[in-house]
């Protein structure tokens, strides 16, 4: 059972930094198609490590940026023409950041105990959740409900906001 949980867990890595290069590399509506790849990437690896709150919340925030940046891309149409600009510096380090983690992420799957296989309790595991997000992480507790709050407030305000003809 560990092989098939180490090849799910590599194959939505790949997953995640395929979107991840193309959110970076790319332009236009093709860009929301790799921010939609890094979500259900990063979302199945969450659930695959047994973190489905975490995979739920990763989704969400995800697909609520999804959901900007279309608004973003149909509403001001020279802002798509200036995204299909030469790429520069910032794009390459972004992919090479990519790169970086998918290699801590391998390391992590190789090294760790996901690769035996072990499993604290349940399906889910929100015992383990509660404890790392507001125990030791409650810094990044706190960082995940600001982005959420932020998220959720621009989405309100850009669905307010009406085209001027």
């Amino acid at each position: 059972m560990d092989a098939l949980h180490s090849a799910l867990f590599y194959a939505l890595a790949a997953l995640t930094l395929a979107g991840a290069l193309a959110v970076a590399l790319l332009a236009g509506e093709r860009r929301l198609l790799g921010l939609l790849a890094v979500a259900v990437g990063l979302a199945g690896l969450y659930a695959d490590l047994s973190a489905g709150f975490a995979a739920g919340a990763a989704l969400l925030a995800y697909l609520a940026c999804a959901s900007l940046l279309l608004r973003t891309l149909r509403a001001w149409p020279a802002l798509e023409a200036a995204d299909r600009e030469a790429r520069g510096v910032p794009q390459q380090v972004g992919g090479l950041l990519a790169g970086a983690v998918f290699l801590v992420l391998a390391y992590v799957a190789y090294r760790g105990d996901f690769a035996a296989g072990f499993q604290t309790s349940g399906e889910i595991n929100t015992s383990a959740i509660g404890r790392l997000l507001l125990g030791r992480d409650a810094l990044a507790a706190e960082a995940l409900a600001g982005a959420f709050l932020v998220g959720v407030t621009a989405a309100a305000v850009t669905s307010r906001v009406r085209r001027v003809r």
